[in-house]
Order: C-alpha cells, then structure tokens, then sequence
C-alpha cells in the first residue's frame, strides 16, 4: 500500500495550506493594485484641481478691469467655470461652494455682501484642507492638499481684488 493514513492526511493538509497562503496572496496582489488605482485617481483628481484653478487665476486676471457690480459679475463667472472644470475630479462640496459662492457674488451689491460670499466659499475649503491635514496628508474624497490649494489661492486672489477694486 505505500501510504498510510497519516500520510495521506499529511498530503491533504498541504494542499490545503497551499491553497491558502495563494488566497493570501491573491488577496494581498488585488488589495495592492486597488490602492494604486485609488492613489492614481485621487492624484489625477488633484491634478484636475490645480489646472482648473491655474485657468481660474487667468480669468481673474481678465477681471481685473472691472470694478463694482461689474467685477462681481466677472468673478461669479471665474468661480462657475472652475466649478465646471473640477466636474471630473468628482467633488461636489467643493463644487457646490464654488457654486454658492458665485451666485452670492451675482446678488451682491456692496463690497460687504460680495466678500462675505468669497469668505463662505474660502471657510468650505479651510474645512476641507483640516480634513487631509488631520488624515496625514492624505486624500480625502479625490482632493488632494495642493489641488485645495490652489483653489484657496484662487479665492484669496478673488478676495483680494474684490477688495482693492469693489
């Protein structure tokens, strides 16, 4: 007979140690490649961010000639196209306050009422900056650190101008 009992058991248990630590290890590999989709997208997401906000500081440049109402207008303008361009970096709080903040500017018609808009807007983001800075720089829904950032710097530029020509 060759084989005995222990012998057979032994050979079972193996096989089925093998095929465990190959769960494991499958496993691990898909868990690997889903946290680098995920590093990928939140980079691209951050990236979106940037490149929107970099198109945000021209427009603003371009607002620059206005003062008042008109410059109100202008910058509401700015923040609904940077709400656009950000559509696919899937973030709609940020979205949303870009939105909130350019449709305050549009009823704004004291240099009060149109900076407190900005300064909503720039509060969401603060908020949301604290978020990634207490996840340890990490990315919180899509946003990175710089990609916020940028969109900060964008308000505070709004801000600023609002200021010295509103």
């Amino acid at each position: 007979m060759g084989m005995g009992f222990m012998s057979l058991y032994a050979s079972g248990s193996r096989r089925r140690g093998s095929a465990s630590a190959y769960l494991r290890m499958l496993l691990l590999a898909t868990l690997a490649l889903l946290g680098s989709l995920v590093a990928e997208r939140q980079a691209m997401a951050s990236d979106a961010l940037i490149a929107a906000s970099s198109t945000a500081n021209s427009g603003l440049s371009a607002c620059s000639n206005n003062r008042g109402k008109a410059l109100y207008d202008c910058v509401a303008g700015v923040l609904d196209r940077l709400s656009n361009e950000i559509s696919p970096a899937n973030v709609p709080n940020t979205q949303r306050s870009l939105q909130s903040a350019a449709s305050q500017l549009r009823a704004a018609t004291t240099k009060a009422q149109a900076l407190s808009a900005i300064s909503q807007c720039q509060s969401a983001i603060a908020g949301a900056l604290r978020q990634v800075k207490a996840a340890g720089g990490a990315y919180v829904q899509g946003w990175g650190d710089s990609g916020l950032s940028a969109i900060s710097g964008v308000l505070a530029r709004a801000a600023s101008l609002i200021q010295s020509k509103g």
